[in-house]
C-alpha cells in the first residue's frame, strides 16, 4: 500500500507565497505599538488629546513595518507632541489577545520646560497632566497601571475595543 503525502510534506512544497498566505489565514496576526510614558521635573506626565477620541491618551502609535518598537516610540512621541528624547527605557509589554495587540511601554524623563507642539492632524492638545487630571483612555490607564502600579515587564489585558 502506498503512504498518502502527509500535509507537511505539501506545504513545504508550495510556492512561498502560498505558504505565506496559509499562515496568514490560519495564525492569528497582532499589531506592535508603543507608548511612551514621559514625565518632567514636577513628576507630572506627557498626556495627549486625540481628535478621534474623547479621551486623553498617552504619545503612542502603531510600528510601522519592519520598524522597532524603540525607534516606533521616539518617532510617535515627536509626531504626536514636538519633543525629541533619543533615550527611552522599554518597562514592560502589554500583550491584548482580545484585541490582537502587543504594546510595548516605555518610560523617558525631561528636564526643563520644552516646548511641545501637537500636531494637529491626530492630536488636538498636549499637556503635562497628574495622573487623575485628565480622562484617560482605558489603554493609557492600564499603560500607567503597569508601569507605576504592578512594576512588571509583562501584562496581560482584557481590554477589548468597543
Amino acid at each position: 500500500m502506498q503512504a498518502r503525502p502527509s500535509l507537511l510534506f505539501i506545504y513545504r512544497n508550495l510556492p512561498k507565497s502560498i505558504q505565506n498566505a496559509i499562515v496568514r489565514t490560519l495564525f492569528p496576526t497582532y499589531i506592535v505599538a508603543a507608548k511612551v510614558y514621559v514625565t518632567n521635573d514636577e513628576g507630572k506626565f506627557l498626556a495627549v488629546k486625540t481628535t478621534y477620541h474623547p479621551r486623553w491618551d498617552i504619545p503612542s502609535g502603531h510600528c510601522d513595518r519592519a520598524e522597532s518598537p524603540d525607534n516606533a516610540a521616539i518617532r510617535e512621541l515627536f509626531e504626536e507632541t514636538g519633543l525629541r528624547l533619543s533615550e527611552l527605557e522599554q518597562k514592560a509589554v502589554v500583550f491584548a489577545p482580545l484585541d490582537a495587540t502587543v504594546q510595548v511601554l516605555f518610560q523617558g524623563k525631561v528636564t526643563g520646560t520644552p516646548t511641545l507642539q501637537a500636531d494637529n492632524v491626530e492630536i488636538s492638545e498636549v499637556r503635562w497632566v497628574n495622573r487623575d487630571e485628565v480622562d484617560l483612555n482605558p489603554y493609557a490607564r492600564e499603560a500607567l497601571d503597569v508601569i507605576l502600579d504592578h512594576k512588571t515587564t509583562y501584562w496581560v489585558s482584557n481590554i477589548k475595543r468597543p
